[in-house]
């Protein structure tokens, strides 16, 4: 799963450039005082991103350390892997997203390629136009 992972945080620093980070206090999800999670990266200082491609059962799951993480924007990047439906569990997690968040503040995005199969420009120009859609502005 490592490889998938570095797939896409390399396609979010390609398209995001050095306002993604995907380490240190930015990450952390607080769960009260018994501990919390951290979630794959941030870009800027409004949005939170999480980059899966496990089974849909899991994905969800992540969903919620992206719902409880402080930025109000939300990006979630799938990577076809493991889900058997990547399709269905995209709109699984719209729906999730869409009961907790406002809609013009969350993407759900299903890349092309992964770890084993590198498709980096379609995927960069699903990502820019997802953050460009959040608010983004890449500085040339």
């Amino acid at each position: 799963m490592g490889s998938h992972d570095l797939y896409g945080k390399a396609v979010l620093r390609e398209a995001a450039g050095s306002a993604f980070r995907d380490s240190g206090s930015t990450v952390s999800v607080s769960y009260g005082t018994i501990g919390g999670a951290t979630i794959d990266g941030v870009v800027g200082n409004s949005i939170a991103v999480e980059i899966e491609s496990r089974v849909s059962k899991q994905v969800r799951g992540a969903v919620l350390d992206l719902i409880c993480h402080n930025y109000p924007k939300k990006l979630l990047v799938l990577l076809p892997v493991h889900m058997s439906n990547p399709a269905l569990c995209a709109d699984q997690c719209r729906n999730i997203l869409g009961r907790f968040v406002q809609s013009q503040n969350f993407r759900v995005v299903v890349l092309t390629g992964s770890g084993t199969f590198d498709a980096r420009q379609a995927d960069l120009q699903l990502v820019s136009t997802a953050l460009a859609q959040l608010g983004y502005e890449a500085t040339p």
